[in-house]
């Protein structure tokens, strides 16, 4: 599995990377399937469309797919797109690659790494039809806000890998980060809010969030 590049000292993450404990499961599908799915980002002359099976033109891309069990759904009932999967904890990468192995999925391919290097630096500008961001780590405490991806610069960063009339779908069970993705949205130029996408399948992170009585917010933006 490649390493994404060396991120600059001075940004700040959107996450922290800790060492978790993998299954043998999870562990057997890095070691087998990684090279099949997971891109290697050091390559910026990668021609994307020709990582995947099919010529499908249009692109979606998932940010922090958790297990992967929304990606998965997604590729499967939309067989006519493709689907990245951008993700920085070796568990989710072994748990979702050994879902694609099951169902012989031919339209998803992965990435290892922080989602602001990789769109920065190696998704094509404006290829992206969808960008879907399922429940982002809320950092809760307020000296950590800082550390949230949904901010002012980031959506700069989508705006540019979008196509034109591209979509952005987020969902939170923070209300306070949901106040800050609504203002955020507000306050830019560049998106209008649009009617919200129904999901079939509610997320790791989504359950665990209404099982602790937290209100789900969903959002759908859309480039203007």
């Amino acid at each position: 599995m490649q390493n994404s590049r060396k991120h600059n000292k001075k940004s700040i993450r959107s996450f922290v990377k800790r060492s978790g404990r993998l299954t043998k499961s999870q562990k057997n599908a890095l070691q087998d399937y990684s090279s099949n799915y997971i891109l290697d980002t050091n390559n910026t002359n990668t021609d994307l469309k020709a990582c995947f099976d099919s010529d499908q033109h249009n692109l979606v891309i998932e940010i922090g797919f958790g297990d992967g069990a929304a990606l998965i759904e997604s590729a499967l009932k939309y067989p006519d797109k493709n689907f990245i999967g951008i993700e920085v904890y070796d568990s989710g990468l072994g748990q979702c690659l050994n879902a694609i192995n099951q169902h012989k999925i031919k339209n998803i391919r992965l990435i290892y790494g922080d989602a602001v290097e990789v769109l920065e630096q190696f998704i094509t500008k404006k290829s992206v039809e969808k960008i879907n961001i399922l429940f982002p780590d809320p950092w809760p405490k307020k000296r950590h806000h800082k550390r949230r991806l949904i901010n002012k610069e980031f959506l700069a960063l989508l705006s540019k890998s979008l196509k034109n009339k591209g979509i952005v779908n987020i969902s939170t069970d923070w209300e306070d980060y949901a106040q800050q993705i609504e203002l955020t949205f507000k306050e830019s130029n560049q998106f209008k809010e649009i009617k919200s996408e129904l999901r079939d399948l509610k997320t790791k992170f989504e359950k665990k969030g209404i099982k602790l009585g937290h209100k789900i917010f969903n959002y759908s933006y859309q480039l203007t």
